[in-house]
């Protein structure tokens, strides 16, 4: 929180316009803030994947938040469930990522196990296709997404809807890729 007057916090006064309070001495609001936790992040020759990884542990940290206060309004317990599945999906990915980001802290190389490094290699892989494999590739990402639309629209198994929403998700974007390789639109 900023705060524009003076006030008095812990016995401390502070005064300047946008301090923040869980900056103060001795506070227990103290932020773990990603660059002190991995310093290697100023650097310029840090990989553009952790860069990446960096941005989805914020945005999956702010999805995390939000969820855990829509948690605690829940009204019914399918509605309870659903929240808590999504919260704990974010939070083993923000989990998963901290590994990476330790793995590459302590090693200096890429532990590559989280899923968006499959994605890089998919995009590399794509773009060293030919147009004639790419053609081909088009056509079966076309296929499978049909494929997983028409499981989801089915219905009979709501427990894998989840992985198969994120299993389209992943189709369209390789399609994306695929159409922006060949020029489509």
């Amino acid at each position: 929180m900023r705060f524009c007057n003076r006030i008095i916090f812990r016995g401390k006064r502070l005064d300047v316009r946008g301090e923040r309070i869980a900056e103060a001495a001795g506070s227990p609001l103290t932020t773990n803030k990603l660059r002190d936790r991995w310093p290697f992040l100023n650097d310029p020759n840090t990989p553009v994947e952790l860069q990446a990884l960096v941005t989805q542990r914020i945005t999956r940290w702010h999805e995390y938040t939000g969820l855990y206060q829509k948690l605690r309004d829940c009204e019914d317990v399918e509605q309870c469930a659903d929240v808590a599945g999504k919260l704990l999906d974010a939070y083993l990915d923000n989990q998963a990522i901290g590994r990476e980001m330790d793995y590459y802290q302590k090693f200096g190389k890429v532990l590559g196990k989280h899923p968006m490094f499959r994605h890089f290699q998919q995009l590399a892989r794509l773009r060293s296709s030919s147009v004639k494999d790419l053609l081909r590739e088009q056509q079966k990402t076309k296929d499978n997404i049909w494929r997983v639309n028409s499981e989801i629209r089915k219905g009979d198994k709501p427990h894998l809807d989840v992985k198969r929403r994120q299993k389209l998700q992943e189709y369209e974007m390789k399609l994306r890729e695929i159409n922006n390789l060949l020029g489509d639109e």
